[in-house]
């Protein structure tokens, strides 16, 4: 079973509810704990590139049998003064069979299924992004074939979560996606994830950067812009998105891969955020 990543609000321990970004004093005082509560520690330094890595605070899960002896290895990416950090705690688990064995074929399938989709909106999550779909799309690339991607983000997710609370914006959020899957996501083809708080990204093979976002633009353009929210009195919340395309096309040999377009796409969506703002003001 594959690792997967999992958003980290309140669990227990320190390490688990520690801040996004240490000091490195608090880096020192946070591994002398982990020490004694695990059989491993080890902190290994990243490529400085790894500052732009779009991973979420989130911990990967893995499980491993060595000699006999069923591991749980942890993996978290963190920042310490401007440096970022893998940091990998291992521990041994009773029995020495893995969790995955105990499972019925349908208990695998859907087990596969649930770590895939986000549990909040139901398209897929970062863990299908990261290991699924970044393996499908470098492949593609490198036989040569066309794919685009798009980041689609709610505007406004502060300050519309300051004025009318989670609940609200979690709302939003979900019907932002669900319209996205309905008219767009089809099987094999084109997919609808969620890449942040407020953030979804949409795929597709086969187009380019332009024909996608004339795609999307025309979808959009369709799309209901209120949502019907459930709390207290029941009111319609209008809401707009800015939407950001890129194409594999436009990427330079050798860079034709899911990280590159990615950043591309990230690009010009601060640049399209930016120029709203400006407007506005």
């Amino acid at each position: 079973m594959d690792g997967g990543w999992r958003s980290v609000r309140r669990m227990d321990g320190e390490f688990l509810e520690m801040k996004e970004k240490l000091t490195e004093k608090e880096l020192q005082q946070m591994l002398e704990g982990l020490r004694a509560a695990f059989d491993a520690v080890t902190l290994t330094e990243l490529d400085p590139k790894s500052a732009h890595h779009w991973r979420d605070n989130g911990v990967q899960v893995d499980y491993e049998l060595r000699a006999g002896q069923v591991g749980c290895m942890l993996t978290r990416w963190i920042e310490v003064e401007g440096k970022h950090y893998r940091l990998q705690m291992c521990a041994p688990l009773a029995g020495n069979v893995l969790p995955e064995d105990r499972m019925t074929e349908r208990e695998r399938e859907m087990c596969r299924d649930d770590m895939n989709h986000d549990f909040l909106t139901g398209v897929f999550n970062r863990r299908y992004l990261e290991q699924v779909f970044r393996a499908s799309l470098d492949e593609l690339s490198a036989r040569g074939g066309k794919a685009a991607a798009a980041l689609v983000s709610l505007d406004h997710y502060a300050e519309l979560r300051m004025q009318y609370g989670q609940p609200v914006v979690d709302q939003l959020v979900s019907y932002m996606a669900n319209q996205w899957k309905k008219h767009f996501e089809k099987p094999g083809q084109r997919l609808v994830g969620r890449l942040t708080d407020s953030v979804l990204v949409v795929a597709c093979a086969g187009c380019t950067g332009p024909e996608l976002e004339a795609q999307m633009g025309s979808l959009y353009a369709g799309m209901p812009r209120d949502c019907v929210i459930g709390t207290g009195m029941m009111s319609r919340l209008p809401f707009t998105l800015t939407i950001a395309c890129a194409g594999i096309e436009e990427l330079k040999e050798g860079e034709k891969n899911w990280d590159s377009l990615y950043r591309l796409c990230d690009c010009r969506m601060r640049e399209r955020l930016k120029a709203k703002k400006e407007r506005q003001d």
